[in-house]
């Protein structure tokens, strides 16, 4: 892993469309609790035990007839009316949609140019999981650095994790939600990248207890929306997933902080959400290290929504402050987004881990 500190580029601002009604609907506890008892495990005890478990009381999943691409042309379109540019005059436009289909991801991107007549950029297609947005944002920082012109290049995140994940499993039910987000990275953004680093981590047998950390499995699962259907699914070696992502997580944080120049600066810390278990020891650690930093968290309302979950919180940035009786963020504000989670290139093996840094 090479760290880049790129300068000169920042970002936009994030949009999302995590509240568009048309297209989501709420899952919420007393659904999740019923659905974890359709599998051959045991289920979860009562709604109390979900939210104490997962940290969640409200996820998403696309409404019937709602399609991936429905979701990715609502936020492509979003991002375009807020931000203000043409998809042709872009030197390229990346794109995280993660799936066990490997070729779904580059499937979305085609029908999503068709449908919006985009010809001229090449298209950064990426199955990465939850540090996707990391990822992206590496990608369009490497590639501003190629070129002259200060054209934007959009940062696109849809995540549609029903499509791919069994509604009973009690390791995935209650945390997993829709999300897309869209961003723009340029010479011209008001929120300046200092740092991005990304990574894929081998985790040695011994810290997984010699069993895989993620593996596929295929057969006929109960759907989030009700009714069965023949997919391919992700499972989790629960236990040393957390283990093991807590652990990257902190030193992401350590790694970003200790380049960061916090002098009279706020610093802001807008982690990856995998589960309420994971970011309580996450930020038990962090708070005893960096106690002045402020901590966000919108896992609640929002829940694990794959590689949107940090752009989410980015895009509810105010609301999640205010929440935590902060005040708004305001500019010289250092935001500080770490992440881990699975490597889709060696699930079994490995966890990816990145982090970026943000100045507001």
């Amino acid at each position: 892993m090479t760290l880049l500190r790129p300068e000169g580029l920042g970002l936009s601002d994030v949009v999302d469309v995590a509240d568009d009604e048309s297209l989501f609907e709420i899952l919420d506890n007393e659904r999740v609790l019923a659905l974890s008892h359709l599998g051959p495990g045991t289920g979860f005890r009562n709604e109390a035990a979900i939210v104490k478990s997962t940290g969640v009381r409200e996820r998403r999943v696309m409404r019937l007839g709602v399609t991936a691409l429905d979701v990715a042309i609502a936020v492509a379109d979003r991002l375009r009316f807020d931000v203000g540019f043409d998809w042709n005059e872009c030197p390229a436009i990346g794109i995280c949609h993660s799936h066990t289909d490997p070729d779904a991801s580059q499937d979305l991107v085609d029908e999503m140019f068709a449908a919006l007549d985009i010809t001229r950029p090449k298209p950064y297609v990426i199955n990465f999981g939850c540090t996707g947005y990391l990822r992206l944002l590496r990608f369009g920082a490497e590639a501003l650095s190629q070129i002259e012109s200060d054209a934007p290049i959009p940062l696109l995140t849809i995540e549609t994790p029903q499509q791919w994940h069994d509604a009973a499993d009690r390791a995935f039910c209650g945390i997993i939600s829709a999300g897309a987000t869209g961003s723009v990275l340029s010479r011209n953004g008001k929120h300046a990248l200092q740092q991005s680093a990304i990574r894929s981590v081998r985790i040695p047998e011994a810290d997984r207890n010699w069993e895989t950390l993620f593996r596929t499995e295929v057969g006929e699962y109960p759907e989030f929306t009700g009714g069965y259907s023949t997919r391919t699914v992700m499972r989790m070696n629960g236990e040393h997933v957390f283990v093991n992502g807590v652990e990257l997580m902190i030193d992401a944080v350590r790694k970003a902080m200790s380049r960061v120049d916090a002098t009279n600066r706020r610093v802001l810390v807008a982690p990856h959400q995998p589960s309420g278990k994971m970011l309580r020891a996450l930020f038990a650690v962090l708070k005893e290290e960096f106690p002045d930093a402020v901590y966000l968290n919108n896992l609640e309302r929002y829940a694990n929504s794959i590689s949107s979950t940090i752009p989410t919180v980015l895009a509810h940035l105010d609301e999640v402050l205010a929440e935590q009786g902060q005040s708004p963020a305001q500019q010289g504000d250092i935001i500080v987004l770490p992440a881990a989670g699975i490597c889709m290139e060696s699930k079994p093996t490995n966890l990816a881990q990145g982090w970026a840094v943000l100045e507001w």
